[in-house]
């Protein structure tokens, strides 16, 4: 199965800026390399999960994470933000070098919102104080040949409002890559009327608090609709070829407010620009996804050695052995009790009957061709590994990536293997019953966003929804669908009474520390419960429902498997770490104590799974499954 190598780009396309943001934190060009790629090789391990949404604020999420948790050491005494304490340096750094909107300083720094601005207004006071060469814009013309200025010193795009570019990202031209964007800030245009001219050359920092009255028409023009939330409803999208010379930048999607004296620093912002230029030029795409390919084949190899060790004289030997060994397993994986058709082979179309319950699926690859999604080629459909070793394809199923959003078309299968549930080629979204060959319909309108599938253990229930204003759950054995609304809605998990867990995330600003928060609600048969709120970091990874329908499990954002009472909210049993190997979701529950996590394996294509006994906190790897897709949907488990 191959993957797209929208991470590779990713990572070849914007690795420079984080190396930028970090040298401006660190001060040290080593330090700043160790820690960029600490924080992409953290983020990026779950790839598949964070790159519909919004992957370069995530990774800025990690990068200030780590290094305001660490506590740094002073930086070089020539750096100029060196006299800031590292909070005052990480909200400057985010606010004017990264040109972050506060609510994303907030949520990227820790900070709660209302001490966002005394944080900032302080910081900016010290440095002001120790170097206010920094505040000082220069806007001597260059002459008319000369040289552009380096384009990754322009501070141009939000990381997560516009995916697609990052503050200062672009390489320069003589590199080959694409010209810098226009800077996101502009100055505001001149006032109409009896205003004097604006004098040439340095102008002296505004005093703060000036509140002198401005002319009518002295104001920015304000751009259409809402542009941060359009922004952030755009997953990011990997571009088809590496950006070209010629290539036009977009326009950025967000403008730094130009009121007010804090607000606007277009001297200081040009000086962390300059200051980040300081950083060499590092794309760190080998380093990162090295480290990521290495996690598993680590693991491997410290138990060989640590078995080697009570050998003596053979340790050497043994290690050597046992680590051949791993890696001849590993490659053998695919051969082993599964019978995966080739690339170039494809197998024959699933039956509309099928009594040989599904184990999992995968999408097609068609080698030196392109596949319609919404009628894609034999090569490039679905592809259904069955408990017995045989394969099919599903040809009646939509598959691989929509040509116009980007969008992932989904497919779930349930926990006995017997029915999937998947998007038609005729646009609905039906659920197959393969024993009896019956097909039922979800009753719900396609929306333009990333759909997500869920299925009850039992099989009899069906969930969809899209992230959006509208969800719907389907009762197959009645065949009657039922609807559910919110603002940002997800059907995280569905019992086998039909109980739904529905998440709904909603903007606010009177929770401290918080952009937004999600409501959790049961709803059912038996009722619906008043809700409660949680981060929405919780549900990052999914949840699982217990089969009593009583508990949640949930994976937090240090990536600890936790339980919660899934109609208070509150957390009990265990807390199992799992950040040594990182997380890709939650699956589901075993038994009444025990929850399958899926992890990623040595390279970012493939994965394993892990049991984790939720009353003692132990876990280990499960040897059901000898080979197990990144992102592939799991049916019934050996």
């Amino acid at each position: 199965m191959k993957k797209s190598g929208d991470l590779s780009i990713f990572l070849a396309n914007y690795s420079p800026s984080f190396a930028r943001t970090a040298y401006l934190l660190t001060g040290d060009a080593d330090r700043a390399r160790e820690l960029a790629v600490e924080a992409l090789v953290t983020a990026c391990r779950r790839w598949s999960t964070i790159r519909w949404g919004q992957p370069a604020v995530t990774v800025l999420r990690e990068l200030y994470a780590r290094f305001l948790a660490a506590a740094p050491p002073p930086a070089p005494e020539g750096h100029a933000l060196a006299t800031l304490p590292p909070t005052g340096r990480a909200v400057l750094v985010a606010r004017y070098h990264d040109a972050l909107p506060p609510e994303q300083v907030a949520m990227v720094t820790g900070l709660w919102t209302a001490a966002l601005d005394e944080e900032a207004h302080q910081a900016l006071v010290l440095l002001r104080a120790a170097h206010p060469e920094l505040f000082t814009r220069n806007e001597t013309p260059d002459p008319p040949d000369a040289p552009r200025p380096e384009p990754d010193d322009t501070p141009s795009q939000v990381p997560g409002d516009a995916p697609s570019q990052m503050p200062g990202d672009t390489p320069s031209p003589e590199r080959g890559d694409a010209p810098p964007p226009e800077p996101s800030a502009a100055p505001p245009p001149e006032p109409e009327g009896d205003a004097p001219p604006k004098p040439e050359g340095d102008a002296p920092p505004k005093p703060e608090g000036d509140a002198s009255p401005k002319p009518e028409g002295d104001a920015p023009p304000k751009p259409e609709g809402d542009v941060r939330e359009a922004a952030d409803q755009a997953p990011w999208v990997a571009p088809e070829d590496p950006p070209a010379a010629a290539q036009e930048p977009e326009p950025a999607l967000w403008t730094i407010p130009t009121q007010g004296s804090d607000a606007d620093e277009p001297g200081l912002r040009a000086a962390l620009v300059r200051i980040a230029a300081g950083m060499p030029h590092t794309n760190l795409s080998e380093p990162v996804l090295t480290r990521i390919g290495r996690r598993r084949r680590t693991r491997v190899t410290l138990w060989a050695a640590a078995s080697a060790g009570a050998v003596g004289a053979f340790a050497a030997l043994v290690v050597i052995a046992v680590s051949t060994l791993a890696g001849n397993l590993e490659r053998a994986a695919d051969d082993s009790g599964t019978t995966r058709t080739p690339p170039d082979e494809v197998p024959m179309a699933i039956p509309d009957k099928l009594d040989d319950p599904i184990r999992y699926a995968y999408t097609g690859y068609c080698e030196g061709a392109a596949s319609d999604s919404g009628d894609p080629k034999p090569c490039g459909q679905w592809r259904l590994t069955a408990l017995s070793g045989k394969e099919w394809r599903l040809h009646t199923a939509r598959a691989g990536y929509d040509e116009e959003t980007l969008i992932a078309l989904p497919l779930a299968i349930s926990q006995d293997g017997h029915r999937l549930a998947y998007r038609h080629r005729d646009g609905s979204y039906v659920v197959h019953d393969l024993p009896t060959g019956v097909v039922k319909k979800i009753d719900i309108e396609h929306e333009e966003t990333l759909p997500h599938l869920t299925s009850s253990p039992s099989g009899r229930y069906f969930a969809l929804d899209f992230g959006a204003a509208d969800g719907a759950m389907l009762d197959f054995d009645t065949g009657a669908t039922q609807h559910v609304s919110g603002t940002k809605l997800k059907i995280l998990a569905v019992g086998n009474d039909g109980t739904r867990v529905v998440s709904d995330e909603v903007d606010v600003n009177n929770v401290p520390g918080h952009a937004s928060v999600a409501t959790l609600t049961l709803q059912g048969a038996k009722g619906r419960t008043r809700g409660y709120r949680v981060d929405p970091g919780l549900l990052e990874y999914g949840a699982a429902l217990s089969p009593d329908g009583r508990t949640l499990a949930l994976v937090s954002a240090d990536e600890r498997l936790v339980t919660m009472n899934a109609r208070t909210g509150r957390v009990s049993g265990s807390r199992t770490a799992l950040d040594d190997y990182g997380v890709i979701a939650v699956e589901r529950w075993l038994s009444a104590d025990e929850v399958l996590v899926r992890q990623p394996d040595e390279d970012d294509e493939d994965a394993y799974l892990t049991k984790v006994d939720v009353r003692s906190g132990k876990s280990e790897e499960y040897g059901g499954e000898e080979w197990t897709g990144y992102d592939s949907p799991l049916g019934a488990l050996r």
